[in-house]
């Protein structure tokens, strides 16, 4: 499905199935919103036959990607599969703010979709390119309890999780590590007049010992009984900052690599590129141990120090993720400098938090 497909009686609809209302739309006025290179996101303003507060005034709807280079990568990669995946089967399951679903169409044969939910206004989206403060990332940190508490060390399983994939079982290490293979000369290529050499070297170091990575989490999550839903792209721009008491102080966005991971993995990503390296460098430690208490408080026993070893293997996540990203979806100006900041970001984190000495590299 297209966003030029949605009318007015396709949206009545969905919404009368959704909140119960014998009220019809009349006028649909679209527009796009959002930075996302993978997903095409559209506000809908809605114009009702009735006059009723009780009515929402607006909708947000989220389609494939426009791109058909980004749109055939996701299809690759189970993109879509998971984000119709997270709506459907895993939102009621966890703790952590997400928009109201309403409405959701899916053809597993194409991998077209749409996902009709709420709109959060007042809200802004954070900004990967600026960063953000310390206030923002305990918001974030807070969060991510939410989302990994409900199912640490007890992570769905059946029939309607099939979906639902574990990054590092052997079968995926092994297609990701070829991945990176393939992907690393050009990332370096491609930024190789962006980039300071230091941060530059990483991502052929972490390519190179990406198995030994992945055995490394692996070992933790067995170690601390850790396997959890972890969001996978926890950044500043899949995140909503709100104005309470009118929106949500934050709610998160873009399940589209929602996987089995280790929940220490979404914090180190958003602390690694949502923060400008001096602040994070400052913080780390406070928010981690922030982290592991709100885990603490929902019953979860791991100590400050397991969530640190976790978090260090954890700053990996960005890196791979921009040399990856950069590379398998529509290359665009704002692209290519999120790709570098992210990579720039968690190349410090990295060196600071000592994962290559970890990893004997470098």
């Amino acid at each position: 499905m297209k966003p030029d497909d949605v009318d007015a009686t396709w949206l009545s609809d969905v919404l009368r199935r959704a909140i119960g209302t014998d009220a019809a739309i009349t006028d649909v006025e679209a527009t796009s919103i959002g930075t996302g290179q993978v997903g095409e996101n559209v506000r809908f303003e809605l114009r009702w036959d009735l006059d009723d507060p009780s009515l929402p005034a607006s909708v947000v709807g989220k389609f494939p990607s426009i791109s058909e280079i980004s749109r055939a990568t996701a299809v690759q990669l189970n993109t879509y599969v998971k984000e119709v995946g997270f709506y459907r089967e895993l939102q009621s399951l966890v703790a952590i703010r997400t928009p109201a679903l309403y409405g959701l169409d899916w053809d597993p044969s194409t991998h077209d979709f749409a996902v009709v939910m709420e709109d959060i206004r007042p809200a802004r989206t954070g900004d990967q390119l600026v960063g953000a403060d310390l206030a923002a990332a305990r918001l974030a940190v807070d969060a991510a309890v939410g989302l990994h508490a409900p199912t640490w060390g007890r992570v769905p399983v059946g029939p309607a999780f099939d979906w639902l994939e574990a990054s590092y079982d052997d079968e995926q290490a092994a297609f990701r590590s070829q991945m990176f293979d393939m992907m690393t000369p050009g990332f370096v290529e491609r930024y190789a007049a962006r980039l300071p050499p230091d941060a530059l070297e990483v991502a052929g170091l972490l390519t190179a010992a990406y198995p030994r990575w992945v055995r490394a989490v692996a070992e933790w999550a067995d170690r601390h009984d850790a396997w959890c839903v972890v969001h996978g792209d926890y950044r500043l721009d899949n995140l909503l900052f709100g104005e309470p008491p009118t929106s949500p102080a934050l709610t998160v966005v873009d399940w589209q690599t929602v996987s089995v991971g280790i929940g220490p993995n979404d914090v180190a990503y958003y602390c690694g590129a949502g923060l400008l390296p001096d602040i994070r460098a400052a913080h780390e430690r406070s928010l981690v141990e922030r982290y592991a208490s709100g885990l603490r408080r929902n019953g979860i026993a791991v100590t400050d120090e397991a969530a640190w070893d976790g978090y260090v293997l954890g700053s990996a996540t960005g890196y791979f993720m921009a040399v990856l990203a950069s590379q398998v979806v529509e290359r665009t100006e704002r692209g290519d400098e999120m790709f570098a900041v992210m990579a720039e970001r968690h190349a410090d984190q990295i060196r600071t938090v000592g994962l290559l000495s970890l990893l004997r590299v470098g």
